[in-house]
C-alpha cells in the first residue's frame, strides 16, 4: 500500500511549475571588441616626444582595460 501511495505522489514532485527562465543572448557592442591600436611613434623622437608617446600608450592601455571591464560587467549581468 505504501508503494502505491508513493507512486501516486511522485507526479506531484515533478509537476509543472509557473516559474520560467528566459535566457537572452545579449550581443557585446562592437566598440568594446575593437582593437586598441596606438599611433606609431614619431620617426625622430626627442625626450619630450618620448614622454608624450608613453602617455599616449598608457591612455590606450587604460581605454582597453575599460573596454574589457565593460565586457566582464555584461557577462556578469547575463549570469
Amino acid at each position: 500500500m505504501a508503494v502505491l501511495v508513493s507512486l501516486c505522489l511522485c507526479p506531484f514532485l515533478v509537476a509543472c511549475t509557473t516559474e520560467r527562465k528566459i535566457f537572452v543572448n545579449q550581443p557585446i557592442p562592437a566598440h568594446l571588441l575593437s582593437d586598441c591600436i596606438p599611433n606609431l611613434p614619431p620617426k625622430s623622437m626627442t625626450f619630450g616626444d618620448s614622454v608624450r608617446y608613453n602617455e599616449h600608450l598608457l591612455n590606450v592601455i587604460e581605454k582597453c582595460n575599460a573596454d574589457k571591464r565593460a565586457i566582464r560587467l555584461i557577462n556578469k549581468q547575463e549570469n
